[in-house]
């Protein structure tokens, strides 16, 4: 499939159709192990004929003028591929084709650009025939690929590459995209792995919510490069990612995230129509109306509903960047079984109309069963770091390694896992990291709020209802780094009061939300690493290598650690030795899931700081550290007008619960005098990238 074409802008009028992808065949000489059609080597017997594709051009040409992708498979299969492209080209189509570039050769490159069609789209899944080959499951599809692409360019042909992207080819993405530029692509498109067709079976394979995030912002990032377009597929809210990092608005008639039944539809090589090739649910049969495809996309009852942002569940039903995002339909419903429902791989937490944000997940902890609740409870701190962990796991959980691996994926694939893998402590690893709070107009907030976010050290970004609404920590490579950021901010921002509140004791960073019926046994902190807690340690390169693959997920597979090490040219019992050590030394802090508290249903979670006597601040802190409900609690220095020195972050399911905690907290004499500060929009929250 392909995106729009570069240069083209949306046709005016209310949902009239910009793009058609139609699949004029399943047939494909390839076997890709993402494929969405789940194709075969021949062509279905019942896929519509030429007389039948001119029928449904003549009523496409009739109302509407848009762009016609002809894709698959493989539409060069299609023995009549070139007479249904003159026949579309001479009803003013503009027509464009995706191939996987193999039946392309000099002889068929000439007839492509005799027939009109002025772009192709060639796929490249890697940027080594390993890599691709592997994907595609034939030998030779890479150098297939680049021998199409260079008949392309001999016709004068424009192109563009598209890389469906998954665990499998993320480390080479950057390496995809620097070779789509030296081929001469005029566009880089990623598809973002959806679980359909064939791909069901990699579902263990998709980015996990936060590598969605992170990519996307990588990608966002190389948007002016000047060698290459860059367009996403298949992730709308790479359009939220682009606003916020620019400081602009979510609404506006800009590109769209997800254009599905509002300027984009599907034709499948059955007729059958579709908001995109992804969601295999039918808006209407073209046979069946007579090949009246303006019919169907007038008066689809499917189409009415994804046009409805209004009717649009969970978080994106009261998002504001719903007009520019939309969400994956295809995605929720691979996911939830409705198409409704929020998109499950975004991690942007909008405020309620009504109130601070309190994002109602589409699967929520009401809907995991005891199963799911335990293994999430056991494996946010006490993931086994031993050759064969999932083992390990599914002789405590009383199942077998399978189930316990289908479970971790299904929870990472809908966004309650953001990240399997290590949380290192910052000042070991020769960082530091400090609270920052700001005091912004708030006609200005958003903007200033997009400039903090595009700092690399940000790592989460709030919007508080309090006269100081921003807050975000900032990581750096000293206390010099740190201060020189925030004072080029300031001159940037001219925001004058923005100041930095650094940990001057910890009590408490543990994030571990308890599912289980029964309080799991989990491995309590080092004490060795509280007392070392802000010693860095040396590493040698090796080594920083190997905190460069743990702070990544962890793959699903029987033996991680062995895969890691296979990277890095070490044994797994040396990464598994490392890991040890560095949780004994308190390097990191915990190895295991790192969860997405909102879609565990803890929808009230604040800031809460309280003024205690410094003589016993400490025994308050320590206190304080004793409770479930408070992950992280620390001293910091007062700010003027918040004259507090004790701040703990604080979690419940409701408001009212999360009010009730805090006024028995409050019940305490040293911490009686308090103030919360609860979040009134999220910004950004992703992990800390050491050492790169």
């Amino acid at each position: 499939m392909m995106s729009v074409p570069a240069g083209e802008t949306a046709m005016a009028g209310p949902y009239v159709p910009r793009l058609i992808a139609w699949e004029v065949t399943r047939a494909c000489m390839l076997a890709c192990r993402h494929c969405r059609a789940a194709a075969q080597p021949a062509p279905d017997p019942d896929e519509l004929s030429t007389r039948e594709c001119f029928r449904l051009l003549d009523n496409v040409a009739s109302f509407a003028k848009p762009i016609l992708i002809l894709t698959g498979g493989e539409p060069m299969l299609r023995s009549d591929i070139f007479d249904i492209a003159s026949y579309a080209t001479g009803l003013g189509l503009r027509v464009v084709m995706a191939s996987c570039g193999a039946p392309i050769d000099d002889a068929a490159a000439v007839k492509i650009v005799r027939s009109g069609i002025r772009c192709l789209s060639i796929s490249l899944d890697g940027a080594t025939a390993e890599t691709h080959d592997a994907l595609r499951g034939v030998d030779g599809a890479f150098a297939q690929a680049l021998r199409g692409i260079e008949c392309a360019r001999r016709a004068g042909l424009d192109f563009q590459v598209n890389t469906t992207v998954s665990r499998d080819n993320l480390d080479e993405l950057p390496a995809i995209l620097d070779l789509a530029a030296r081929l001469g692509a005029s566009v880089f498109n990623p598809f973002l792995l959806v679980p359909t067709g064939r791909a069901r079976k990699l579902a263990d394979r998709e980015l996990s919510a936060e590598q969605y995030e992170k990519t996307l912002r990588w990608l966002a990032g190389q948007r002016n490069r000047g060698d290459v377009g860059i367009r996403v597929t298949c992730a709308p809210h790479f359009q939220r990612i682009v606003r916020q990092l620019d400081g602009r608005p979510g609404e506006g008639r800009a590109a769209k995230g997800c254009m599905g039944g509002q300027s984009f539809a599907f034709l499948s090589h059955l007729g059958k129509v579709q908001i995109c090739g992804f969601l295999d649910v039918e808006a209407g049969d073209l046979r069946e109306e007579d090949f009246d495809f303006r019919k169907i996309w007038d008066s689809s009852q499917l189409f009415a509903q994804v046009r409805d942002l209004r009717s649009y569940r969970g978080r994106c039903g009261y998002c504001e960047f719903a007009g520019v995002c939309g969400g994956c339909r295809a995605r929720a419903y691979a996911l939830t079984g409705d198409y409704l429902a929020e998109e499950p791989f975004c991690l942007h937490q909008p405020k309620r109309p009504d109130g601070p944000a309190a994002p109602k997940p589409s699967q929520g902890p009401e809907e995991l069963d005891k199963f799911d609740r335990r293994l999430l409870s056991i494996i946010q701190s006490g993931f086994p770091a031993v050759e064969r962990p999932f083992d390990a796991l599914a002789e405590r959980m009383g199942s077998d390694s399978d189930e316990v691996v289908r479970r971790i994926g299904r929870l990472r694939a809908a966004g309650m896992i953001r990240r399997l893998g290590a949380v290192f402590d910052s000042r070991r690893l020769g960082y530091a990291s400090t609270l920052a709070a700001a005091r912004v107009p708030p006609d200005r907030l958003d903007d200033v709020a997009g400039t903090v976010s595009r700092l690399p050290g940000v790592t989460h970004n709030y919007r508080r209802d309090h006269a100081y609404n921003l807050w975000f920590t900032l990581t750096g490579r000293s206390e010099r780094q740190l201060r020189e950021t925030v004072e080029t901010l300031k001159r940037r921002t001219g925001i004058a009061e923005l100041f930095l509140l650094p940990a001057l004791a910890v009590y408490k960073i543990r994030v571990d939300f308890q599912l289980g019926e029964r309080r799991e046994v989990l491995p309590a902190p080092s004490a060795d690493a509280r007392r070392s807690s802000a010693q860095p340690v040396t590493l040698s390169e090796r080594q920083k290598d190997l905190v460069r693959i743990l702070q990544e997920d962890l793959p699903l597979v029987a033996r991680p650690f062995s895969e890691i090490g296979r990277k890095l040219g070490w044994t797994g019992e040396a990464v598994v030795e490392q890991i040890r050590d560095w949780l004994a030394a308190g390097v990191i802090r915990r190895f295991g899931a790192v969860v997405n508290h909102h879609r565990l249903g803890l929808q009230a979670n604040g800031m809460v700081v309280f003024r205690v006597d410094p003589d016993r601040v400490d025994d308050a802190g320590r206190r304080l550290a004793e409770r479930p409900e408070i992950s992280h609690c620390f001293r910091r220095p007062p700010l003027p007008g918040l004259d507090y020195n004790l701040y703990a972050m604080v979690h419940a399911r409701s408001f009212d619960q999360f009010r009730a905690l805090v006024a028995g907290l409050a019940g305490d004499p040293d911490l009686g005098d308090h103030e919360i500060l609860l979040s009134a929009a999220e910004y950004k929250k992703t992990s800390m990238r050491y050492f790169v």
